[in-house]
């Protein structure tokens, strides 16, 4: 049995190899332009000849017109009728105005109103005479100064007391507070440099005190400090420079209320000049 259909498969096998390779040929001619193939080829279609049928055109009947000439119009004379467009001015214009506008004057420039015064005023004849007559009882006299700049007076001191320089106030010099009283200030030149060892002399109710400028630097470097009371009292006191056993400054006073809101006198000098 099996051998029966390996029989047929081999044939078919065959008749497949065989129609392939048919195929193949077949492909190769109409490929190649060998063979046209029968299924593709167009079927023939018979061609009925056409004839030409050519029409003759029926030759149309021509006309031709006649034309009469018209007879031309013949002129004979000259018209009379030329019209000559003269138009005599119907109207002249003449100027009728002759009315000419003379204007004289009527006014001659006369004046004829004269201004009199009625009222005339006459200056008084009164004269003022001064009742009173200053008659200098001394005759100035001028005595001519000396050429050149006249001299300015200065003071004899050297040294005097700086405007505004003055002040009475707390304690703020040193820790004592309110138990203390007394003066401090500076010593200094009119351009603020220190001058130092000139002496400050105070006196009061029952003191006499000095010292020297530039011993109490807290008040700056030519600063000083007296004290005249452990608490503040009222009194007066004078207060002055001196260089060399000589004053040389003026003599200021001082008078302290007794409060310890003013119990410190504050006040600068000032060299004005060489001692």
């Amino acid at each position: 049995m099996n051998r029966m259909l390996n029989g047929c498969f081999n044939v078919m096998t065959v008749i497949f190899l065989l129609a392939t390779l048919a195929v193949i040929v077949a492909v190769a001619a109409i490929a190649g332009d060998r063979l046209e193939p029968p299924i593709l080829k167009p079927k023939e279609v018979a061609v009925i000849p056409t004839v030409a049928v050519l029409y003759s055109p029926t030759p149309k009947p021509t006309w031709t017109p006649s034309v009469t000439p018209l007879p031309s119009p013949t002129f004979t004379g000259t018209p009379t009728n030329t019209p000559t467009p003269t138009l005599p001015p119907t109207d002249t214009l003449t100027p009728t105005a002759t009315d000419t506008p003379t204007v004289t004057p009527t006014f001659t420039a006369s004046p004829t109103f004269t201004l009199s015064p009625t009222n005339t005023l006459v200056p008084p004849t009164a004269t003022f005479t001064p009742t009173y007559t200053l008659t200098p009882s001394e005759t100035p006299t001028f005595t001519p100064s000396p050429t050149g700049p006249t001299a300015t007076p200065t003071s004899q001191y050297a040294f005097m007391l700086q405007p505004g320089s003055l002040i009475l106030r707390d304690n703020f010099g040193n820790a004592a507070g309110c138990n203390w009283q007394g003066m401090a200030g500076q010593v200094t030149t009119d351009r603020g440099e220190p001058v130092l060892g000139v002496q400050v002399r105070v006196k009061g109710p029952g003191v006499e005190l000095a010292t020297l400028s530039g011993t109490a630097p807290f008040y700056g470097p030519s600063g000083w400090e007296i004290k005249v009371a452990d608490a503040p009292v009222t009194g007066r006191y004078e207060i002055s420079l001196w260089v060399t056993g000589q004053q040389a400054s003026p003599t200021v006073e001082i008078v302290f209320p007794g409060v310890c809101q003013q119990n410190l006198a504050t006040l600068n000098f000032i060299q004005i000049r060489q001692p």
